[in-house]
This record gives C-alpha cells, sequence and structure tokens, in this order.
C-alpha cells in the first residue's frame, strides 16, 4: 500500500541553522497554486527567526484517480465525491493532505533526517510567541518524545494536565498546521495510519489512544503556534448534515475520554 504514496525529493541546500539560533530543517504544506499562502506564511516566520523554510507542494486530491486512491482507503471511493456525512470522513483534499504529511514522513525515513518541524501554510505564531523559549524548549525535548505538537487543538480535554512542565501527553487533537516528528515515530505512525479511513488529525488520535502504552505524542504548554483563523482552509468541504455529523463526533469523544479518565490519567477539563 505504502507503494501508492507519492515520494518527494527536498534538497538540505547547506545548514538548517534558523535565525533564532536552532538547527531545524523546516518544511512547509503548499499548494502549488497558492504562492499567497506561502509567502505570507514565509514572512511571519521570518519575523519571530523561522527564516530557512523549505516549500513542499502539497499533493492535490482533486488530480488522483479513484483508483488511486482506492488502493489506499479502507472505504470504498465510489462516493468520494460526494457531500461528507461525518466529521471523519475522507474527501479530495483530505486525502491530497493526508498524502503529502505521508510523503514527507517517508522522506524522513529514507534521509534519517533526526527531526523535523512540520508547517501546514495557515500556521502563525501565536501572540505570546517568545523566542527565548521557544530556544530552551526545542533543545530540551528528550529523544523519546517522536511526536510534539506545538500548536495543538485539544478535544473534549484530551490531554493530560502539564503540571508546570514545557510538555505533555495528548491523546486527541484537531489540526495538523505545527508539529515536531522524528524517523521512528514516523515509522510508527505509517504503519498505523494505513489504510486511510478518517482525516488525519482523527486518524492519528486514534493510533495515539488506541496504541497509548507504546506510542506517546507530546504537547507544548502554552503553544507556540495557532491556525490563522482569517485564511479559508483549502481542506474544508461543507458536511451533508451537520447535526447528525456533531452527534457522532460528540459521542465517540465521550467514549474515548470515558476510556481515558477509567485508567486515571490527569487529563484537563473537557471545556
Amino acid at each position: 500500500m505504502l507503494q501508492h504514496v507519492p515520494t518527494i525529493d527536498l534538497e538540505l541546500a547547506g545548514d538548517c541553522i534558523q535565525a533564532i539560533g536552532l538547527d531545524l530543517p523546516i518544511v512547509v504544506i503548499n499548494l502549488p497554486h497558492r504562492a499567497d499562502r506561502w509567502q505570507a506564511l514565509s514572512c511571519r516566520m521570518s519575523a519571530v527567526g523561522l527564516d530557512k523554510l523549505i516549500r513542499v507542494p502539497a499533493i492535490e486530491g482533486a488530480l488522483l484517480s479513484v483508483e488511486h486512491m482506492a488502493a489506499l482507503l479502507r472505504a470504498p471511493a465510489s462516493d468520494i465525491d460526494e457531500a461528507p456525512r461525518s466529521h471523519l470522513s475522507l474527501t479530495r483534499p483530505a486525502i491530497g493532505c493526508f498524502l503529502s504529511h505521508l510523503a514527507i514522513w517517508r522522506w524522513v525515513i529514507g534521509n534519517n533526517v533526526a527531526r523535523v518541524l512540520i508547517f501546514e501554510d495557515d500556521a502563525a505564531p501565536a501572540p505570546h510567541f517568545d523566542p527565548a523559549r521557544f530556544r530552551a524548549v526545542l533543545t530540551s525535548v528528550p529523544e523519546h518524545a517522536g511526536m510534539v505538537f506545538l500548536g495543538r487543538i485539544i478535544m473534549n480535554g484530551m490531554a493530560d494536565r502539564a503540571d508546570g512542565g514545557d510538555l505533555a501527553r495528548i491523546y486527541y487533537f484537531n489540526g495538523t498546521f505545527a508539529y515536531l516528528v522524528t524517523p521512528a515515530a514516523c515509522r510508527c505512525l505509517i504503519q498505523n495510519l494505513l489504510p486511510l479511513n478518517r482525516h488525519l488529525d482523527h486518524q492519528i488520535s486514534k493510533v495515539l489512544i488506541e496504541q497509548r502504552q507504546a506510542f506517546p505524542a507530546y504537547y507544548t504548554e502554552p503553544h507556540f503556534f495557532e491556525p490563522d483563523w482569517s485564511l479559508r482552509s483549502d481542506c474544508y468541504v461543507p458536511i451533508a448534515v451537520e447535526t447528525d455529523a456533531d452527534r457522532e463526533l460528540g459521542q465517540l469523544l465521550d467514549t474515548s475520554r470515558r476510556l481515558l479518565l477509567g485508567e486515571a490519567r490527569p487529563l484537563l477539563s473537557p471545556l
């Protein structure tokens, strides 16, 4: 199945030492025709000292054949162009986004990049972004922390309390707009995310809950990045019956939270 995931050839030209003072490869997922979003993100990040960004052309789901998608999906691809009836349902844009991340993970593994910061092109520094703290946190991230969300939207409080530390466990989140990842984490994710069966963040969250004894992920508190809410998501497709979709997602989140609370995990408030 992995043979159907596109490959990318990125060059780490020169060093990756950012103006902020970190040696850190940073890649940005950006649709080829959205140069406006690439330029805007480049300016936002350069302003906080992240000035060496590698542009990764996002995979356009609209250009994928049904046969190509069918080889990657758990469910039939025959209704892929219908309006989704669930917050989990994959659409063409969501599949393109999913494959873009998978392609980067394959590149990380193939080139043994120690760790990489992955941005989607709507990422923006948080208003409280502190360069000194950013350097301190990233230089102190332990080796076993293979996936760290530097920006996150925690769903239903499903993350451990930070309790004064910089990192804490996260179990269910929305948004893959800013995260660190290592080759080991990429291997684990690829093994557990094929075939594709729901949006990337929901499917990763499923892995973080089901594989919680073996594969932890973390978030920084406070966060360093957040989405630029003024930009409309390139992955958005209207849901057919939103009330039914909300009810389904709410039940899923409540069930997952009860499971974690049953293990006495120190979760955040659901509000």
